[in-house]
């Protein structure tokens, strides 16, 4: 049984599993860290994160008066 579901499933389909698995990941990350949000619990509580926000904002107004772009904005 597991040897034909292997015939069947070839390298390129868990290529394509593991790319989109990872891109998911990528982007999850890149929203969190692009959100404003000050206290972050996870695992019910085991794991808190506390942010400064304002620190960011701020570090964020400077880059704009200088005129530094993000990656982002270079595409």
């Amino acid at each position: 049984m597991s040897d034909e579901w292997i015939e069947i499933y070839d390298g390129v389909f868990f290529i394509t599993i593991s790319t989109l698995l990872f891109g998911c990941i990528g982007l999850s990350i890149k929203y969190c860290l692009r959100s404003k949000c000050d206290n972050i619990n996870l695992c019910f509580g085991l794991i808190t994160v506390h942010r400064n926000v304002e620190l960011e904002v701020q570090e964020e107004m400077k880059e704009m008066e200088l005129g530094i772009k993000d990656d982002e904005s270079k595409e």
